[in-house]
């Protein structure tokens, strides 16, 4: 009975399958193919043996890295209860800090610059209509062609008016129905009234409240204009 001494388990079962050889068990794939990506120390081995060439420096420092890292894991892992507290513990304490934490969803804080004219002006409408007043602003900018040209001319506002009467008058249609400015508009003044039908052609006496340069002409009263007239 032949039996090979090398090998568990031969000698005790009967004679090895004539198929049967020894040989090394297969190597991994990545490590025949990118041996550096995956064993930067076995790599770097074959270097200094002559037996395959590459960059030292760069294999010496991933191979520290994952060393570094093997150890950390093999740490980690023989520690996992008292790291998992750990993590669990300061997650809670810097979730402590979301109670104070505020979500700033004003436009105007986000994309305005804190003391520009912008703000400024933006703060002196609000005084004027008042605190209780609930509404976003929608700021139309208008730019030179040319930096540093004079924007306040005759040419300017006209291009102005055309694009704010232009904007005011767009309409989308969604769900059935249909959308424009005049309907979601700010409108200052209007009274509350019980009666439905009432309240809603009275809402349509009221023009939106558009603050522009166009306000010093005549031209401005063109932006004001509400969606119903009386006779």
């Amino acid at each position: 009975m032949a039996s090979d001494r090398g090998v568990p388990g031969s000698g005790v079962f009967g004679d090895l399958p004539p198929s049967y050889t020894r040989s090394q068990p297969p190597a991994h794939p990545d490590l025949q193919r990118r041996p550096s990506y995956c064993h930067a120390a076995f790599a770097l081995k074959q270097i200094s043996k002559g037996k395959a060439v590459g960059q030292k420096a760069p294999l010496w420092i991933r191979a520290r890295f994952q060393a570094l890292l093997f150890s950390l894991g093999c740490h980690i892992q023989s520690h996992c209860g008292k790291v998992l507290f750990i993590g669990l513990l300061v997650f809670g304490a810097l979730s402590v800090g979301l109670r104070v934490a505020a979500i700033e969803t004003n436009i105007e804080q986000l994309w305005v610059e804190a003391g520009s004219r912008v703000s400024t002006e933006l703060r002196y409408t609000r005084e004027k209509q008042g605190e209780e007043s609930v509404f976003t602003s929608q700021m139309l900018i208008q730019t030179p062609k040319e930096e540093g040209t004079n924007i306040l001319t005759q040419e300017a506002l006209l291009v102005h008016m055309e694009a704010a009467l232009s904007a005011s008058k767009v309409q989308v249609s969604l769900f059935g129905k249909s959308w424009d400015l005049n309907k979601i508009c700010y409108k200052s003044g209007v009274p509350i009234i019980e009666n439905v039908m009432i309240e809603r052609m009275i809402d349509k006496l009221f023009p939106c409240m558009i603050i522009t340069p166009l306000d010093c002409f005549w031209e401005g009263a063109k932006l004001q204009g509400g969606s119903a007239y009386l006779p």
